[in-house]
């Protein structure tokens, strides 16, 4: 049995949405589900390796890491909600995780689905196997939608575009790992125009900036602040 708190966790990922306890529960009863706690800083997907079973995150804070091809820079970005880890990546071509995700608490739970049985829930069970269509559309849809956008003149646009375009939602704490040239390369600007954009969202405590870091608490403000200019 599958205690209320539980399950209303799981009714809110996207891929459990429209199943009834009594269905959910007669899920569980055909297919193996491994409920696991992980300890703060653990390893929960690893970039670069085998996707062979889906993971969506219970309970807890996660951070996703991501690092570019030329290793110039890290994005980092956390979550708190539930969520299904990377669901495009458990089929297709190439069955690889491309960001890593730890525990950020002590308190993460995760919910593990092994590849073969997920692949038994989708055939037999019409409103997952349509809820895992939709996230997988949807996140085409989304990298489609950032890759044809023009890129806006203003540097705190442009800035803002590149963060967004390798958020998975826009909305929480972001971090990036950066050099100042690196960002003006990314950016199509200038070192000093960087520096100059940073510190205005510096003073409106919108960025906390370190050497080689920078982070950003609440994305949402800087979309906000943007949206009003």
């Amino acid at each position: 049995m599958i205690d209320t708190n539980t399950f209303q966790r799981l009714v809110s990922i996207p891929l459990f949405q429209g199943i009834s306890r009594s269905d959910f529960e007669d899920i569980a009863s055909k297919i193996h589900f491994t409920f696991q706690t992980v300890r703060a800083g653990e390893e929960v997907v690893i970039a670069d390796t085998p996707c062979q079973e889906l993971v969506c995150t219970i309970s807890g804070r996660f951070v996703h890491e991501k690092r570019s091809d030329d290793g110039s820079y890290t994005f980092r970005e956390y979550s708190e909600k539930p969520i299904v880890l990377q669901p495009d990546r458990l089929f297709g071509r190439r069955p690889y995780y491309s960001t890593t995700v730890r525990a950020a608490s002590t308190d993460a739970c995760i919910l593990i689905v092994p590849k073969h049985e997920v692949r038994d829930i989708l055939f037999n069970f019409l409103t997952i196997h349509i809820n895992y269509l939709n996230l997988v559309c949807s996140a085409k849809q989304n990298w489609e939608g950032r890759m044809w956008k023009q890129l806006p003149a203003n540097v705190a646009d442009r800035f803002l575009y590149f963060i967004l375009a390798r958020a998975t939602r826009p909305a929480g704490r972001k971090e990036l790992d950066i050099g100042m040239v690196d960002l003006a390369n990314e950016l199509v600007t200038t070192r000093l125009n960087v520096s100059k954009m940073l510190n205005e969202l510096k003073e409106q405590n919108l960025v906390y900036l370190s050497r080689g870091r920078i982070e950003i608490p609440e994305i949402e403000k800087v979309i906000l602040r943007q949206q009003k200019l």
